[in-house]
Parts: C-alpha cells; structure tokens; sequence
C-alpha cells in the first residue's frame, strides 16, 4: 500500500515551504507568460534563453550555492545563504 508522504522522506516544515515556494513561482512563471508570452534573448551567455531557462539556472546556481557553502561554512548562518540564493535568481533572471 502508499502512504503518502513516503516515509523514506524527511517532511520537514523547511522542506515543504522550500517545494511549496519552487512550485508557487513556476505556477506564476506560467501565468506571466500566459499572459504575456516571453522571447528568447542573449544577455551575458553567448546563448538565447527564454525566461523559464534563466529561472531553471538560478535554481541550479542556487543549489551549488548551498552546497559549497556547506561545504566551506557548515550549516551556520544559513540565512545569508538563502538570501544569496534569491539574489543570484534575480541576477540571472535579469543578466543571463
């Protein structure tokens, strides 16, 4: 039988607002261009990207943010790291 959630996964409150929020804002990345269509553009890559691509490299980016802070720092101070994190979407969102 399922059970959901499955209970090789950890369902911390951290955890469900991490997935609830990259859920929340690929649902409004889907709206905003639903509404208004976006068109690939060049900016600091030599490659065009729409804007769900510049979104989907900033999780990326964030996600080894994360790990080399771990990696470097340990797990204090993870808050500046998250807020790196949200800076280095918008950064890419914007540039790349």
């Amino acid at each position: 039988m399922l059970s959901l959630p499955p209970d090789w996964m950890n369902w911390t409150s951290p955890t469900l607002i991490f997935l609830g929020s990259i859920i929340l804002l690929l649902i409004s990345l889907t709206i905003w261009d639903m509404n208004e269509p976006g068109w690939a553009r060049q900016g600091v890559l030599p490659i065009e990207t729409t804007r769900g691509d510049r979104f989907f490299m900033g999780l990326l980016m964030t996600g080894a943010l994360f790990c080399l802070w771990l990696y470097l720092v340990g797990p204090t101070a993870a808050w500046a790291v998250l807020l790196l994190g949200a800076l280095s979407i918008i950064g890419t969102i914007n540039f790349f």
